[in-house]
């Protein structure tokens, strides 16, 4: 009897419900990885220091980068633009946007602004202004940040993500988006193509403001 007694406490410690044993290895792991920086958590830092001036450096007058996508999108691309991979993956231009805002979309959190550069009144190019700026242009075009430099696909998107929130934090968010239109503008910033046909969307990394007549 005193030896069923003392296996009681063994056995009502395997019934307990959820538990779970850990490896060692697995604990090491968790730990390693709890204590890694986020992804991109640098990208504040970066940003004046490294990613502006790489940007501002490169950027070329969006109608300089429409003359030459006349001589083709791959041709464009290998003078004005970058992409990590070679083949197939779209082209990333660095860009500077000069002209008048003639149309401004301030409702959507995903919100724009068109912009006249030629002044013909019709638009060339759009610029977002956030808060949510679709896709990953500034990334792609900085030849210093490859995916082959982070775990995997997450992280990656996470880069992008922090380095978009700096744009919108830094650039576009205090601006005076009911006073839009008919503003002369000058921004710097970065569009993504697939195929040269396709809209000039800009997500900008500066811009500068000077209230229409």
């Amino acid at each position: 009897m005193p030896r069923l007694t003392a296996l009681l406490p063994l056995a009502m410690i395997l019934a307990l419900p959820g538990c779970k044993f850990v490896k060692t290895d697995e604990l090491a792991a968790r730990a390693e990885a709890a204590a890694k920086p986020a992804a991109g958590s640098d990208m504040a830092a970066r940003w004046e220091g490294e990613i502006v001036p790489y940007l501002a450096g490169r950027a070329k007058p969006l109608p300089e980068i429409r003359a030459a996508l006349a001589g083709g999108l791959d041709a464009a691309g290998k003078t004005y633009g970058c992409r990590e991979v070679q083949e197939g993956a779209p082209w990333n231009f660095p860009v500077t946007v000069s002209g008048t805002i003639v149309a401004a979309n301030t409702q959507s959190r995903a919100a724009t602004a068109d912009v006249d550069t030629d002044g013909d009144g019709r638009a060339d190019a759009t610029l977002q202004l956030g808060p949510v700026l679709k896709g990953t242009s500034i990334r792609d075009a900085l030849p210093f940040l490859t995916f082959t430099s982070y775990a995997n696909q997450i992280e990656f998107a996470d880069v992008a993500k922090a380095i978009n929130t700096q744009a919108y934090e830094r650039v576009l968010k205090d601006l005076p988006r009911d006073k839009l239109v008919g503003a002369k503008v000058e921004a710097t910033g970065v569009f993504t193509l697939r195929s040269a046909g396709d809209k000039v969307l800009v997500t900008p990394v500066a811009l500068a403001l000077e209230p229409g007549a």
